[in-house]
């Protein structure tokens, strides 16, 4: 059956999934059983919280476990008890202790979101096990690992439900980003009032950080600044002072630096790290006076919030020397956050060639050089150290996917950020950038690898196969998935490609090189983005790029992925087809599920077809431009034919896709960016190409050919 669009909110809003248990399940000798004859107890006086904590629990058993409890708070009244204890666990915020016996389980808080998160874990343990059965455990204490795990919506940009802030808290993380501007007035789609959002995340257990999107007019030292900034920032926490954080980054909250290093002055967005002169806007240099302009923010928020959290994220400036990235932590200001990103901007040789990837990407694992070299410097501060890692399961290798199926290489980044809270003292993640948090089994693995007393990654990857699959599937499934992840450890997504195919999907244009009058008079069709489209952050004119920051020639990069992409893709495809073939051994309610994941492979292999077939037509559309001779134009149009023919056949292959599942080919900051609507203009689009543009190419050079042979004769 087709969706239409946003139908996939409905799924973000399932906080429960109906009918999870498998009947013909039978307990083992060390298992609890949960029957309708059991009571959650609650103490005499409980907090709303706690209250709905007990109901949330009630809720799961009876909506995913055919399971009736009662709920009651007072003394106890003997055997078969679940019983609720909001404080008192030993253990950093959100640990719990859990007790379960036969005839009673008992979980017990750090304090009232650490007794939430007790409750959630039960439920994980049932849905593994597909039954109301809970392994015995004595004094199991379970601690997160980092804190906090921020994520954004993958709703919409700042778009927040009730029950999707519930089944975030449900997945384990505990704090929410959303963007400001206007000193708290506005957010990312204009004029808000965050109150009802910050109450609503509190209910759900979930704290929430305003990322700045100020844009600041004053140096720190103008005469200006001092009003300026107390509007700005003291302004917002003094409007939401249960506000737990704040997030600077360069591009995002650019100010007018002095260091001469830099353009001294505020870019616009479209322009925002060209260069001037040769010189980077501030946004995009470790500047000399960051260190000044943070301590006035930070002030100026504690004055009304004390504990707030002021994050400095170094995203924008991995280029510049180390030494004065180093250098500029080193003088930061006491009491401040570093966030760093993971795993950018190391070069890898690859296919005979080395590539890099600019932005965020799984094609590398982490910690990177700039991480390390960064990290330690925060580690000499004794600042606190948080880490851009995307583990909520997306990068911008796929843009319009909702997360990236590969759990083995997922694994592999969560044991080096596990790793880093020895190396680094890391302590903190932003899981997820403006693509946002999507439910997937990428975070039901990382909810028991980052918290204590949990199982290694390949015992939980097992668990989650079978459960969703079937025990019988479970080995070929895993299978798929390592060669998945194989596949996107294979491709380091260059920066034409993330900003480019890769980010949109095989909505990503086509553009004739032999330019037409048609063209040329207003008559090519522009990108359709909907309405709610926010950022402009796709290149719709593909041009391979050349970085002397470790980048081999655009030429031979481009040749190495003609030649090994096809690999690549082939890893997908096959993966899907195998998934496909499974459907006849997989529970009939487990086959949606599973058929979702093959339709979000496809996807991907369709995208990274489309990567291909845009390198293939750049190459042969710059040869076919500059090719005088008839003979070997008439040839290169030929292929040029034959790229578009494939590529029509691809984007008609993902229509159905994307049709099925509203998710695929959406981005909350694009909003649909391979939608229906995109998928059809691209078919129109080249369409228009293999109709118009190369007939009227191909009269050209039949023109050519025939003044050629009249001069000859």
């Amino acid at each position: 059956m087709s969706e239409r669009n946003y139908d996939f909110r409905k799924f973000l809003d399932e906080v429960h999934a109906k009918d999870l248990r498998d009947f013909e399940k039978t307990p083992e000798k060390n298992e609890t059983v949960l029957d309708d004859s059991w009571t959650i107890l609650l103490p005499e006086n409980p907090s709303d919280f706690v209250v709905n904590t007990a109901k949330d629990l009630a809720d799961y058993l009876f909506v995913s476990m055919s399971v009736s409890v009662r709920v009651k708070k007072g003394p106890s009244s003997g055997e078969k008890e679940i019983v609720l204890v909001p404080a008192g666990a030993p253990g950093k915020k959100r640990s719990f202790l859990l007790d379960a016996e036969e005839k009673r389980i008992k979980i017990t808080g750090a304090d009232e979101r650490g007794l939430a998160m007790g409750c959630y874990y039960l439920e994980d343990l049932m849905t593994l096990r597909e039954s109301p059965f809970i392994p015995f455990a004595k004094k199991l204490l379970k601690e997160p690992l980092f804190s906090p795990r921020m994520v954004h919506s993958s709703y919409g940009m700042d778009v927040f439900t009730f029950p999707y802030l519930n089944r975030i808290a449900h997945a384990g993380f505990d704090t929410v980003v959303v963007y400001v501007k206007d000193g708290g007035l506005a957010g990312h789609n204009g004029p808000f009032d965050f109150s009802p959002l910050i109450d609503m995340a509190e209910a759900a257990g979930l704290d929430v950080y305003f990322y700045s999107a100020v844009k600041n007019l004053y140096h720190p030292s103008d005469e200006r600044a001092d009003a300026f900034y107390e509007a700005q920032y003291g302004g917002l926490f003094k409007r939401y002072p249960k506000a737990k954080g704040l997030i600077l980054v360069g591009e995002s909250c650019q100010f007018p630096s002095k260091d001469p290093m830099t353009t001294m002055s505020i870019s616009g967005q479209s322009e925002a790290c060209y260069r001037a002169g040769g010189k980077p806007a501030p946004g995009w240099w470790p500047c000399s006076d960051y260190p000044e302009f943070v301590r006035l923010i930070r002030d100026k928020v504690r004055k009304y919030a004390a504990d707030a959290d002021i994050v400095f994220w170094t995203y924008n400036w991995a280029f510049a020397p180390e030494e004065l990235r180093t250098k500029l932590i080193d003088n930061l200001p006491d009491g401040i956050t570093v966030e760093l990103n993971f795993e950018l901007h190391d070069n890898k040789r690859i296919w005979g060639t080395q590539e890099r990837a600019l932005d965020y990407t799984l094609g590398l694992i982490g910690p990177s050089r700039v991480y390390r070299g960064e990290g330690q410097a925060a580690k000499r501060r004794n600042l606190r150290l948080y880490a851009m890692s995307n583990s909520a399961g997306k990068t911008w290798d796929i843009g319009a996917a909702p997360y990236l199926p590969v759990p083995q290489r997922w694994a592999e980044r969560m044991e080096k950020l596990l790793a880093e809270r020895e190396n680094t003292g890391l302590s903190g993640l932003m899981e997820s950038h403006h693509y946002g948090w999507y439910p997937s089994f990428i975070t039901d693995m990382s909810k028991f690898l980052f918290w204590s007393n949990g199982p290694e990654p390949e015992e939980i990857l097992r668990k989650i196969a079978a459960r969703d699959f079937s025990g019988e599937t479970a080995d070929e499934v895993l299978s798929v998935w390592a060669d998945w992840s194989k596949a996107v450890g294979e491709f380091i997504t260059p920066i034409e490609d993330q900003y480019g195919p890769c980010r949109v999907g095989p909505s990503y244009p086509f553009l004739f090189a032999g330019v037409s009058l048609r063209q040329t008079f207003g008559m090519k069709m522009r990108f359709p983005w909907t309405a709610f489209n926010k950022y402009d952050i796709v290149f719709p004119e593909y041009k391979v790029v050349n970085d002397p920051n470790g980048l081999d020639t655009g030429i031979r990069r481009t040749n190495a992925e003609i030649r090994h992409l096809p690999e690549v893709i082939a890893l997908w495809k096959k993966g899907s087809d195998r998934l496909e073939a499974l459907l006849p051994k997989i529970p009939e309610r487990k086959r949606a599920r599973a058929q979702r994941l093959i339709r979000l492979g496809r996807f991907i292999g369709n995208t990274l077809v489309t990567t291909l077939n845009i390198k293939r037509w750049w190459k042969e559309n710059n040869l076919l431009i500059m090719e005088e001779d008839p003979e070997k134009a008439q040839e290169i149009l030929e292929r040029v034919k034959k790229i578009a023919e494939e590529e029509l056949a691809n984007v008609r292959e993902t229509l159905p896709l994307t049709e099925a599942d509203s998710v695929l080919g959406y981005e909350p900051s694009m909003d649909y960016a391979a939608g229906r609507e995109q998928l059809e203009w691209k078919i129109r689009q080249l369409s228009s190409v293999l109709e118009i543009d190369i007939p009227n190419y191909a009269e050209g050079i039949r023109i050519s050919r025939s003044l050629r042979d009249a001069d000859k004769a």
